[in-house]
C-alpha cells in the first residue's frame, strides 16, 4: 500500500504535534492483557501499520504494510513528568512510529495516556483508537479499518478571496528554491526547539449540574457551547482576538484512523457592555458566517494543498530556528507561523463519540489535549464523558 500526503503534509515538519489522550477505566489489568489489546487495536488500523516515506523530489507518502513502530509500556512513574519527557523527542515516524502509550495501576484502577502524532490522526480518530482498545480489553473484536485521510468537497473561493489566495500560493511556489528535507532535518528541529521549552497543561472540570444550566442559558440566546466557551476565554483580553476552530471533515462518519479535520477562524473584540451569553451570540454568527464562506472549512485545506509541499515543510520548520530562508520565513509570517500568531484555537469533541461501558468495565475520566501549534498560543480542547466537561488548556512554557 502507498498512499500520498496531501492534505496532512503540515503536520510533517512541525515538531508539536502529539495529541494526548488520558483516561481511566474502574478495573486492573494485568501487564500481558493490555499490551494484547494495544497491539490488536494497532493491527485493526491499517495507518498504523504503515511507514511514513519521503522521496528525494519530496514527495510523501504512507507506506506498508510495515511492522508497527507503536508501543505501550507499563509503569509507576508520573504521567504529566513522563508527557513533558516524551513530547521533546522526535515520532519515528520513518519507522511507523505513531503512538507512544503508558498504563499504570491505581488502586484497582487502570489509568492509560495516549501520545498520538497527528500524522495518524485527529481528535476523533483518537477516540476511536481507546474504543478499538478497550473493545479488545473486554475480549471483543473489531473489524480492520483502511486508512482514511481528509476527502474535500468541491469548493469556490468568494471571488477576491480565491484571487489573492491563488496570487499567493503561484508567487510562493515560483519563488520557492525547492529544498527537500529529511528526517534527519526533523531531529534537528527537534533538538533545537525543545532545548529551552516544555508545555503545560491546565484542567478545568464542568461537572453536570453546572454544564446544564451553562446548555439551558445557550439554548435560550440562540448560541451552542463553544461561542460560549471562546466569550468566557476572551472576557478579560483587551482588543479583538482571533480564534481557530478545528472542524470535524469526515463526510460519511466513518471512524477510521486518519487526519479528517480542518479548520476556520474568526476575529472578536469582546463586548463588556453586554453579557457574556450575548458575546457568546455574536461569536456564533461569526463563526456560521465563516463556515458558509468556506464552505464548512474546505478553503484552509485547498490552500495548504496548493502550495509546494516542501515549502510547507520549510514553513514548519521556521518556528524551530533550524532553517533560515527569505521566502519560507515570509509566507511563515503571513500564515501566523510566526509573529501574529493566533491568540485561542478551540478543538470541542463534545460528547465523546465512543462507548464508556466495556463489558464489565467503564471509563471513569477522559481528559483530551490538543499539540501547542507553531500558529496558536492557546491550544483549548473539550470533551464530555460520564457526565463530566474537560476544557484542557495547553501552553508553551518557555524554561
Amino acid at each position: 500500500m502507498r498512499y500520498p500526503i496531501k492534505y496532512e503534509r503540515q503536520e510533517l515538519f512541525d515538531v508539536n504535534m502529539i495529541i494526548t489522550m488520558i483516561f481511566k477505566i474502574d478495573k486492573e489489568f494485568s501487564e500481558t492483557a493490555i499490551k494484547d489489546a494495544f497491539d490488536k487495536a494497532v493491527g485493526v488500523n491499517e495507518i498504523l501499520n504503515t511507514a511514513i516515506k519521503i522521496e528525494e523530489d519530496g514527495s510523501a507518502f504512507y507506506e506498508g504494510p510495515v511492522e508497527p513502530g507503536s508501543s505501550i509500556t507499563v509503569t509507576e512513574g508520573d504521567f504529566e513528568t513522563i508527557r513533558k519527557a516524551e513530547e521533546k523527542k522526535r515520532f519515528h515516524l520513518e519507522e511507523g512510529e505513531y503512538i507512544r502509550a503508558f498504563a499504570k495501576s491505581e488502586g484497582g484502577k487502570t489509568r492509560i495516556m495516549l501520545l498520538i502524532h497527528h500524522m495518524a490522526g485527529d481528535g476523533e480518530s483518537s477516540l476511536y483508537f481507546i474504543e478499538d482498545f478497550l473493545t479488545f480489553l473486554s475480549g471483543g473484536e473489531k473489524q480492520f479499518k483502511k486508512i482514511r485521510t481528509v476527502e474535500t468537497k468541491p469548493f469556490v473561493s468568494p471571488k477576491l478571496k480565491a484571487f489573492l489566495s491563488n496570487a499567493v500560493s503561484k508567487s510562493y511556489n515560483k519563488k520557492w528554491c525547492d529544498k527537500v528535507f529529511t528526517f534527519e532535518d526533523m531531529q534537528k528541529a527537534y533538538d533545537n526547539y525543545w532545548k529551552d521549552k516544555t508545555t503545560d497543561i491546565e484542567i478545568e472540570i464542568i461537572e453536570k449540574d453546572e454544564m446544564d444550566e451553562i446548555l439551558s442559558e445557550c439554548r435560550k440566546v440562540g448560541a451552542k457551547f463553544t461561542a460560549y466557551l471562546t466569550a468566557k476565554l476572551i472576557k478579560d483580553d483587551a482588543g479583538v482576538k482571533e480564534i481557530g476552530y478545528a472542524v470535524n471533515y469526515r463526510h460519511d462518519d466513518n471512524r477510521s484512523m486518519g487526519n479528517q479535520a480542518s479548520g476556520i477562524s474568526i476575529k472578536h473584540k469582546y463586548n463588556g457592555s453586554k453579557s457574556i451569553y450575548e458575546n457568546a451570540v455574536a461569536i456564533q454568527k461569526e463563526f456560521l458566517k465563516r463556515i458558509e464562506e468556506d464552505k464548512e472549512a474546505s478553503y484552509v485545506l485547498d490552500f495548504m494543498s496548493s502550495l509546494k509541499p516542501t515549502l510547507v515543510d520549510a514553513v514548519n520548520l521556521i518556528p524551530s530556528g533550524l532553517y533560515d530562508d527569505k521566502v519560507a520565513d515570509s509566507l511563515a509570517g503571513i500564515m501566523g507561523f510566526k509573529g501574529k500568531t493566533s491568540d485561542y484555537s478551540v478543538t470541542n469533541l463534545t460528547k465523546a463519540d465512543i462507548p464508556s461501558v466495556y463489558g464489565d468495565f467503564k471509563i471513569e475520566e477522559l481528559m483530551f489535549a490538543g499539540p501547542v501549534v507553531s500558529y496558536c498560543k492557546n491550544v483549548i480542547s473539550v470533551v464530555t464523558c460520564n457526565n463530566k466537561t474537560v476544557i484542557a488548556t495547553h501552553r508553551i512554557k518557555y524554561l
